[in-house]
């Protein structure tokens, strides 16, 4: 007579492989994707760092920002919007390099004109997506990604040139001696 339940262990076995594999994969990529949000996180406050201090204007102020984000987290300065690890996250969204803002944030650009509430809120953001999980067949791709946002709000301080306009506002006259005490 044949015995019916032949293989039962082996199929149990290879069902239970399966699950334990995914959580264990799973729980890998999470683990890189954190560790990766992790250094971002750093990143931009060394971005939002070289944002802050002053410079000869604005413009010099963002693109020194810029340079070292892009040293961090981007593959090379010649192609900004290839992602350093893109098997763990990519930079998703506008900017330039994808994924990267460099400014006032959202609440002080809906403000409109400068506040002095929300001038805090200058520095660096970078969002991201990583692949979390592999979805079984006839789920949507979107559902595999996880996307965060790293933020480093630091301020900034007045470049040269925004401090000489101060100046020559306040005290007026066409020659202002400069003493970067603004």
């Amino acid at each position: 007579m044949l015995n019916k339940e032949e293989g039962q262990a082996t199929l149990e076995f290879a069902l239970v492989l399966a699950l334990i594999l995914a959580i264990t994969l799973f729980y890998f990529q999470l683990c890189f994707l954190f560790a990766y949000g992790n250094y971002v996180q750093y990143a931009t406050f060394m971005s939002a760092r070289a944002y802050m201090a002053s410079g000869p204007d604005d413009k010099d102020q963002e693109e020194r920002a810029k340079r070292v984000i892009i040293k961090m987290i981007k593959k090379s300065a010649k192609d900004p919007n290839i992602d350093r690890w893109p098997g763990i996250a990519e930079g998703t969204g506008g900017g330039n390099p994808k994924g990267v803002k460099i400014g006032k944030g959202s609440e002080n650009e809906a403000a409109g004109a400068e506040t002095i509430d929300l001038s805090w809120q200058e520095g660096v953001r970078y969002t991201f997506k990583g692949k979390v999980f592999l979805l079984p067949l006839g789920a949507e791709a979107s559902d595999n990604y996880l996307t965060l946002t790293s933020e480093s709000w630091l301020g900034r301080e007045p470049s040269e040139a925004e401090c000489k306009q101060y100046m020559k506002d306040q005290f007026g006259g066409s020659d202002v001696f400069f003493d970067n005490g603004c």
